[in-house]
């Protein structure tokens, strides 16, 4: 079966990932659910000569498919992983029971595995900014869903930032490397849950104060407490 037959997907690049998507329209509630990486599915151990369309032809006989990100790498090659979304989503407790079966019949070594759905990144050791102006600088960078500070001593923070989902904190995973300098020669960035200081807090902080994006007097209000989100 041909999976593109009806003119159901549509399929893009943007750097390393290839996106397959689907074109039918979608209730509202369910397109928000999708797009923040709910039922999303971690395909791993996928061969190197494997493409986005071998897996879809696969994918696509339990049910249509909402995305498809393929990694490769800088000559067309799979990495080896990539995530997969069904629309439905009685269709990912499906797939975790039977789709890597299907890829065996295929003849296709690839692992199923729920996705961790992984968006939070967490910015330490910015010495020489504000919280403002780290704001401002993420801001020139990508964009997030929220922007948490702590300050652990006078004048020094940890920053929690949240993205939307998985694949848009990936690509601005990857931009702040290479924008480290921005932020201080000892400035990192990394995933929250690799962050071994900030292991307690909750991948949603609550902070006591949460300021608007646009205020005039967000300076003033950051500088009178010491967990705040913007």
């Amino acid at each position: 079966m041909d999976f593109n037959s009806q003119h159901k997907y549509r399929k893009s690049q943007v750097n390393g990932t290839i996106y397959v998507t689907s074109c039918l329209s979608l209730d509202a509630k369910r397109l928000a659910e999708l797009e923040s990486g709910a039922d999303e599915l971690f395909l791993t151990r996928i061969h190197k000569r494997c493409t986005a369309d071998h897996i879809m032809q696969v994918a696509v006989e339990l049910g249509d498919v909402y995305m498809l990100r393929f990694k490769i790498d800088f000559s067309g090659s799979s990495r080896g992983y990539a995530y997969l979304q069904y629309i439905d989503a009685r269709r990912k407790a499906l797939a975790m029971e039977i789709l890597q079966h299907r890829f065996r019949l295929d003849r296709l070594k690839i692992q199923v595995r729920e996705s961790r759905n992984r968006k939070t990144l967490f910015l330490n050791n910015v010495n020489h900014l504000t919280p403002l102006q780290v704001h401002q600088e993420l801001r020139l960078i990508s964009h997030y869903v929220k922007l948490c500070v702590y300050e652990y001593q006078p004048k020094r923070y940890v920053y929690i930032i949240i993205y939307r989902n998985n694949d848009e904190a990936a690509m601005a995973h990857h931009m702040l490397r290479t924008k480290m300098g921005n932020f201080g020669v000892n400035a990192f960035i990394d995933w929250l849950d690799k962050g071994q200081q900030v292991t307690a807090l909750d991948e949603q902080p609550s902070c006591c104060v949460q300021l608007s994006r646009d205020s005039e007097q967000l300076q003033a209000k950051a500088n009178s407490c010491r967990c705040f989100s913007i």
